[in-house]
């Protein structure tokens, strides 16, 4: 079982919205104060593989665990995704931080990322290839095919496909697509997901164009 530390003075609020969502996912969750008494107290007790930090209050916490786990625990390989308000995460460089997130703080939205950090870095998902017919999604290695023939895709096209594929029958709005590809920070319009969209239709091919549902007056889904 992957194991995650969420480090948070928010434990009343934000913990538990967190922790539920990646416990229901199969994480294994460890919550603690940021103080380095009760982190080592913590550690010490379950070595984790990822660290989400909230740095609301401090930018560079983040930075600050890491170097602690890795000095007083050797943990070196840590990943660490950094909780930060919007000013911090247009402001800052990003020593020390594999990722970020700024609110509003979305379990869903953390699992997402957690969950595609481990594929790039780690390479660790059970579920590696998804199958429709012949149409196979390569999670491990970000490629697509139809019958074999691999599909030439961006890195988004492909993003928005996976993220689809991976949640089959759920309809999405165009403003929660853009929230899980592009992250919270992207400014751009909604009609970037119907571009993109566009663009997977005709690389799908008439076999496949349907796969990926219009909802009207919603968003989109991937044909469950």
């Amino acid at each position: 079982m992957r194991r995650v530390l969420l480090v948070t003075k928010d434990e009343k609020e934000l913990a538990p919205v967190l922790q539920g969502v990646l416990v229901r996912a199969g994480y294994r969750v460890t919550v603690s104060q940021p103080e380095e008494d009760a982190l080592l107290e913590v550690v010490g007790e379950s070595a984790p593989e990822v660290v989400v930090a909230d740095c609301r209050e401090k930018a560079d916490c983040a930075a600050s665990i890491r170097r602690l786990l890795a000095s007083e625990c050797d943990l070196k390989e840590l990943l660490v995704i950094a909780l930060l308000t919007r000013e911090q995460a247009s402001e800052m460089e990003w020593p020390g931080i594999d990722d970020f997130m700024i609110p509003p703080f979305s379990g869903e939205e953390l699992l997402a990322r957690l969950s595609l950090l481990l594929w790039r870095i780690r390479k660790i998902d059970s579920d590696q290839v998804i199958k429709i017919g012949d149409l196979l999604i390569d999670m491990l290695n970000y490629e697509a095919s139809i019958d074999g023939t691999p599909i030439e895709l961006t890195f988004k096209e492909y993003e928005v496909l996976r993220f689809l594929a991976t949640h089959r029958g759920r309809v999405f709005t165009r403003e929660a697509l853009l929230n899980h590809v592009w992250g919270y920070d992207y400014y751009g319009g909604t009609r970037t997901i119907d571009v993109h969209i566009r663009r997977l239709r005709s690389k799908l091919e008439p076999s496949h164009d349907h796969l990926i549902e219009t909802v009207r007056n919603v968003g989109y889904r991937f044909s469950s």
